[in-house]
C-alpha cells in the first residue's frame, strides 16, 4: 500500500524505502548516478571511490587499517612522485637518508651496511662473515678485492667445549696477489683454556680478500668486518 509524503515546515520526507529506476532493497536505491552540490553524509559508504583525491579533512583514520588484498607480503607503500603511491619492495641500491634526530631506539639491519662517497663510489661496507672451521687451515672469503683496498676484522672463534678466542686483524692488498695484515688483541675464554687460533694470514683470492685461519680444534668463525675503498 502506498505511503504518503509527510510534510513539515520547511522539510518533507517519505516514510518508507524509495527506488528510483529500480525496485528498492535499501532505504534509497538508485539505478544510475547521484550528483550533489552539497555534502553526502552517511555512517557507512560501500563501493569503489572514483572521485577527487580525498584530503585529510575528508578521511579520518584511527590507527592504520590499509587493505592489501592479493598483494604478496614484504611490500611497502612508496610514493611515486606524481601524487600516487604503490606497493613496492625495498630493493638493493634503494637509499634511505636519516637526519640526526630521525632515529630513536634500535636500528635493525638485515644485510650489509654500505656508505657511499661522491660519484656513487662505495666508501665503506660493513658485513658479517661466518663459516665452520675444521682443525687446520681454512679459507674464509670476505670483501670484493676490486672495490676495497683495506679491511678491519673482529674475529670470534667458538666451539661447544665451550671455548672462545677473539682477535682483530687489519689488512691491505695491492689489488693483484699480495696482501699484508697484522693480528692483535688475541684473548681466550676461559683464561686458562687453549687458544683456538693457531695462525691467521691475509691473502688475495681470484675475486675476494681472504682470511686463512688455522685453528687448533673444530669451531665456528664469526667475522665482523669493515672494508674501506
Amino acid at each position: 500500500m502506498a505511503r504518503p509524503i509527510r510534510t513539515y515546515t520547511g522539510k518533507s520526507y517519505f516514510n518508507d524505502s524509495i527506488g528510483i529506476g529500480v525496485i528498492p532493497d535499501r532505504q534509497l536505491t538508485v539505478a544510475g548516478s547521484i550528483s550533489s552540490t552539497k555534502e553526502i553524509a552517511g555512517e557507512t559508504i560501500v563501493g569503489n571511490w572514483r572521485g577527487n583525491i580525498l584530503s585529510s579533512g575528508q578521511v579520518n583514520v584511527e590507527g592504520i587499517d590499509i587493505k592489501s588484498t592479493n598483494q604478496p607480503k614484504g611490500l611497502f607503500l612508496k610514493t611515486t612522485g606524481d601524487g600516487t603511491v604503490i606497493w613496492d619492495p625495498i630493493n638493493e641500491g634503494d637509499e634511505f637518508t636519516f637526519d640526526s634526530n630521525d632515529i630513536e631506539g634500535d636500528l635493525i639491519v638485515k644485510g650489509d651496511i654500505i656508505e657511499y662517497a661522491s660519484g656513487d663510489i662505495v666508501f665503506t661496507k660493513t658485513s658479517v662473515f661466518t663459516g665452520p672451521m675444521t682443525t687446520g687451515a681454512n679459507t674464509l672469503q670476505t670483501f670484493d678485492k676490486t672495490k676495497f683496498k683495506t679491511a678491519k676484522y673482529v674475529v670470534t672463534l667458538s666451539n661447544s667445549t665451550p671455548t672462545s678466542t677473539a682477535f682483530e686483524i687489519l689488512t691491505t692488498h695491492d689489488g693483484l696477489s699480495a696482501a699484508d695484515g697484522t693480528v692483535y688483541g688475541i684473548v681466550t675464554a676461559p683464561c686458562d683454556g687453549t687458544s683456538l687460533l693457531s695462525d691467521v694470514t691475509a691473502s688475495v683470492g681470484s675475486t675476494s680478500i681472504d682470511l686463512i685461519i688455522t685453528v687448533a680444534a673444530d669451531c665456528t668463525a664469526t667475522v665482523y668486518g669493515v672494508a674501506h675503498y
